[in-house]
């Protein structure tokens, strides 16, 4: 199965239009978007934006998506996957939106307790996140700006995949021994990511 990851579209309506090119390059089969939909709202964007998309859609809110934005994910075609789990193609989906509070936001959070306990209980599953684990893709300048209690999650579960975002100066992807994790790169500036569940291999994209 391949998944087309993005993040970070900030209200670009011309990410619509990435989204439907790399569809006929790459033929994938669901769109992952791991937050910041809105550039600070309207919801309404989310909203629309979301129910013009053509193929099986996950997503979750960010740091820049005010409260309202979780309604319009709801409303939409998209399966609002923040603090929810979801069997898709064989594989179990979970999701954070948000980050731990630390920083810029419009009010979508998370204890760190929080993201390890949720998190932690799902075993092998596909990690859909806008913060990235502490230490790992996450890096601005000299300092990670990742969160603690999704680290701690992850080396605990041994999630199969990570997508993340928050972080556009973080863009690319790492292996562990257990994990994959993909960092798309903002998708307002033309970014994506294939991700391959059946090598786990990642190609990164750039329009």
């Amino acid at each position: 199965m391949k998944l087309l990851a993005i993040a970070d579209i900030h209200g670009a309506w011309n990410v619509l239009y990435l989204i439907e090119e790399f569809d006929g390059l790459y033929n994938f089969d669901a769109v992952l978007i791991a937050g910041d939909i809105t550039n600070f709202g309207p919801a309404e964007f989310a909203l629309d934006f979301l129910n013009e998309i053509n193929k099986p859609t996950f997503a979750i809110p960010g740091n820049c998506d005010p409260p309202d934005v979780l309604d319009a994910i709801e409303k939409s075609k998209a399966v609002n996957l923040h603090k929810k789990e979801f069997e898709f193609g064989g594989l179990h989906f979970i999701g954070l939106g948000g980050t731990n509070g630390i920083g810029f936001t419009m009010g979508i959070t998370f204890q760190e307790d929080y993201a390890y306990k949720f998190l932690s209980r799902c075993k092998e599953c596909v990690f859909l996140l806008h913060q990235p684990p502490y230490g790992i893709l996450d890096d601005v300048g000299s300092h990670h700006i990742g969160s603690e209690g999704i680290r701690k999650a992850v080396f605990e579960a041994k999630p199969k995949i990570v997508i993340s975002g928050h972080v556009h100066e973080a863009r690319g992807y790492f292996k562990t021994e257990d994990t994959l994790f993909v960092n798309p790169g903002p998708a307002k500036s033309g970014y994506a990511a294939i991700v391959d569940t059946e090598n786990f291999s990642v190609r990164l994209l750039e329009k």
